[in-house]
């Protein structure tokens, strides 16, 4: 900019040095634009996927996180302008120009939800050399104009900003307003089923979904580098099936289609409480909490029932659950943290990294994506031993991404390619089914149990990972008992297993031979849905 152009001067009038700060708080602001986006934007549908809403602390800390950083930049103004005299003053200028692209990133974050070529997607379709191609001539562009064209980009992003700045007082003014009206009771989970007195200790059931767990990667082309010694132990005592197809390609019709037992086409969100599903072969839109459900067989046969959940909030949209409790997918905007402190110097950090990549080390994303792991496998360390719950079923995170465990060190790491870090997330889910057999093991429960695990949808990146792809999942029956592996090579959708496990509880199925003999009769209704 030129000296005519004022950011700010110790020296200058008020109304000018007003001005100086309406703009440098205007820049601030739009910096903020992805985060603004994701606390004042979202509609009911978005609820749906929400643990709360945007907390009042999360407000405050934006408006503080704007005004602060609109008083730095002001005072970098004021230095400016006293320490680059004459020709000096352009590697402000300069920098006014640079410091656009945070604001520029900003929005190119809040329209990636529209426009995915705005993200990862292009980086898949143009390649890594592609990608590194455009970023390179980006990058020549972008010095070419802040070396030569400085000053006037420099007066008219000043220009823009002074014309966007009453944008400050209508996100000041929403953020005043949804924090004074904060509610969260749409966001509690059901009250949980009495439990059943006397309930009966076996038969007992233990359904483990592994999300987006890949049959071809893990038994047919597995990478030669990885081992994976207790899901082949399980194997290996089990009937496993070669030829089990998913409810659904994605988890928001997987799930929903697993526990009623029927396929559905799509799903809508209903608001934080409700989801609304469209059955295959009817296109009625219904109620996901008025379908009968697979916990609400299992409360019928007398068992106390038990939900460990990752991304559906299923706790608060249906019943007959003894205990449940569940977790968000990971997401920049809830994983901020719960503190005023802490959210203040995550919004800002947040500016800076994208949910797999961070000059900090992890990214808040994979920091809270491996404390929600966490958080489930001890959650289910405690549940896996109680013989109080007759049916129990944990949806597992893994080895969806983002992939933040190095097989290599056995650690959760700044988190691996968010292709090739596949591998070590198979890695992490053989160590997590040996934890949980450990488990079992050691409460006695482990050979009363029948245990299935079985996945939600196959690894849909797979042809950027290897250049394959398949839509089979893996299926592992182990029956109470059981110790030796029986294959099961007919094709079948594994929609019937609310079925089959409720049949387990009522003792109809007690063994291999009789699962085997049950699949023979259902697999063709499953496939005919």
């Amino acid at each position: 900019m030129s000296r005519g152009v004022c950011i700010c001067s110790g020296s200058e009038s008020s109304p000018a040095m007003r001005h100086s700060f309406l703009v440098a708080l205007s820049f601030a602001n739009l910096c903020y634009l992805r985060v603004w986006s994701e606390l004042l934007t979202y509609t009911r549908g978005d609820t749906y996927l929400m643990a709360t809403p945007p907390r009042p602390a999360e407000y405050v800390a934006i408006v503080a996180n704007v005004v602060l950083a609109a008083a730095a930049l002001a005072g970098l103004g004021i230095l400016a302008r006293r320490v680059l005299p004459g020709k000096q003053f352009r590697f402000a200028e300069m920098a006014v120009v640079l410091g656009v692209c945070i604001p520029l990133n900003a929005l190119r974050s809040v329209l990636s939800g529209r426009f995915p070529l705005l993200k990862s997607e292009l980086l898949f379709r143009l390649g890594l050399r592609g990608a590194l191609a455009l970023g390179t001539c980006l990058a020549i562009a972008g010095l070419i104009a802040i070396v030569f064209f400085h000053q006037r980009l420099a007066r008219g992003i000043l220009a823009a900003l002074s014309v966007l700045s009453p944008f400050c007082a209508v996100t000041f003014g929403q953020a005043a307003w949804k924090a004074a009206h904060y509610d969260a009771t749409a966001f509690r989970n059901n009250p949980p089923a009495p439990r059943i007195a006397g309930a009966a200790k076996l038969p007992r059931v233990l359904w483990v979904i592994a999300d987006e767990w890949d049959y071809r990667l893990t038994f047919v082309n597995r990478d030669a580098s990885l081992a994976l010694p207790e899901i082949d132990r399980l194997r290996n005592t089990s009937l496993y099936a070669d030829k089990a197809s998913p409810p659904g390609q994605e988890t928001p019709t997987s799930i929903p289609g697993y526990y009623s037992g029927r396929l559905v086409n799509y799903v809508l969100h209903g608001g934080a409480r409700e989801l609304n599903l469209v059955y295959q072969g009817d296109p009625r839109e219904v109620p996901w909490s008025a379908q009968p459900s697979v916990f609400d067989g299992a409360r019928a046969l007398g068992v106390n029932t038990a939900l460990l959940e990752w991304y559906h909030p299923t706790c608060r949209v249906l019943n007959s659950l003894t205990y449940c409790d569940w977790w968000p997918m990971a997401m920049q905007h809830n994983s901020m943290g719960d503190g005023f402190w802490q959210i203040l110097l995550n919004q800002t950090r947040s500016l800076f990294e994208t949910n797999l990549f961070s000059p900090f080390g992890r990214s808040l994303t994979i920091e809270q994506q491996t404390g929600v792991y966490r958080a489930i496998m001890s959650a289910a360390d405690r549940l896996l031993g109680d013989r109080d719950f007759g049916f129990t079923l944990v949806h597992l995170p893994i080895p969806h991404g983002p992939h933040p465990y190095d097989r290599k060190t056995g650690t959760f790491t700044l988190g691996n390619s968010p292709i090739a870090g596949y591998i070590d997330s198979l890695a992490l889910l053989d160590r997590t089914v040996g934890q949980m057999r450990r488990v079992m093991e050691d409460a006695g429960t482990w050979d009363s149990t029948t245990v299935l695990f079985t996945s939600d949808h196959s690894y849909r990146d797979a042809a950027q990972l290897d250049g394959g792809g398949d839509r089979r999942i893996p299926y592992i029956l182990k029956l109470a008992s059981q110790k030796e592996s029986v294959a099961y090579t007919e094709p079948f959708n594994a929609v019937l297993t609310a079925n089959l496990l409720l049949d387990v509880l009522r003792g109809e199925i007690r063994d291999p031979a009789s699962a085997a003999a049950w699949l023979d009769r259902n697999r063709t209704r499953s496939l005919g849905q």
